[in-house]
């Protein structure tokens, strides 16, 4: 009788090809907002703004008798620790074909930086004024408009801008400016293939604004995203230290914990500044 391969399993070797990794999205947020570092010794961060005053018309020769007074608000943040750790044993890392260390580190760098730009991400849910409603296609008139709204209210909001959407929401923006679609638009070829070429993915802008994607952001059930347009001030990235990764040995354990953490907070600092983008987003099919 022949002897088959089965026959012989528990002699076999089994082959492992090199170790593969789960892609994350790009962290944007932090990149798009203004950071304050806390240094030695503090606690939290004070971040004051002065009120507004009137000037008015005076007669010559009268004194002037209209004095103003100053006014300041501030806001104070704190931050709090987050992170994430791994145990690679001793028997793991000798039968591990891939450097085991290198792998865990870049699985706990990425975890690290999504949790950081998902929580600055929440925030566009809360912003008090915006654009768009459940189920709403995104369209450049939305895009105007928002910088419009940023622009013309009583306090102008300061630049730059940005405009921070889901990746399903700017197929819609591409569409409209290309003809393989929308063939009423009369734009000029080049500019049309130059969207087909880049697909609008931060390097371009539109109305003097930015367009950024992050596929961090969560769709809802009901396949809708809370994107927003922004100043840098609107939104705050508060820093008690950076990503900080180490290796420890645990003896009792007979491996080693390699893990990260940081302390940060992301805060809304000025509501006024932006405006939310509820908008569909719907994985595109055509």
């Amino acid at each position: 009788m022949a002897t088959i391969a089965s026959d012989l399993a528990a002699g076999q070797i089994a082959m492992v090809g090199e170790a593969r990794h789960t892609y994350e999205h790009k962290a944007v947020f932090t990149n798009t907002v203004s950071r304050y570092t806390l240094k030695d010794g503090e606690k939290s961060i004070y971040i004051p703004k002065f009120g507004t005053i009137n000037a008015t018309d005076l007669a010559d020769g009268e004194d002037m008798t209209n004095d103003q007074q100053l006014t300041i608000t501030g806001t104070t943040h704190t931050t709090d620790e987050a992170g994430c750790k791994v145990i690679i044993t001793k028997k793991l890392r000798q039968q591990l074909k891939a450097d085991a260390y290198e792998a865990a580190g870049r699985v706990i760098g990425s975890a690290m930086g999504r949790k950081m730009d998902q929580d600055g991400l929440t925030l566009f849910s809360s912003v008090s004024a915006g654009l768009g409603s459940a189920g709403t296609v995104f369209t450049p008139g939305y895009w105007a408009a928002a910088v419009a709204q940023l622009m013309g209210q009583a306090e102008p909001v300061p630049e730059p801008y940005a405009l921070l959407i889901h990746p399903y929401t700017l197929a819609p923006i591409v569409d409209y400016f290309t003809p393989l679609t929308n063939e009423t638009q009369n734009l000029p070829p080049e500019f049309q293939s130059k969207i087909l070429r880049n697909y609008w993915r931060g390097s371009d802008k539109l109305y003097k604004v930015p367009l950024f994607v992050d596929g961090n952001i969560t769709i809802n059930s009901n396949d809708d995203m809370y994107g927003c347009m922004y100043s840098r001030q609107a939104f705050i990235y508060v820093v008690g230290w950076e990503p900080e990764n180490w290796i420890e040995e645990d003896k009792s354990m007979r491996g080693w914990e390699i893990g990260v953490v940081a302390d940060y907070a992301m805060v809304e600092e000025d509501d006024s500044y932006a405006r939310y983008m509820l908008f569909d987003a719907q994985a595109p099919t055509s």
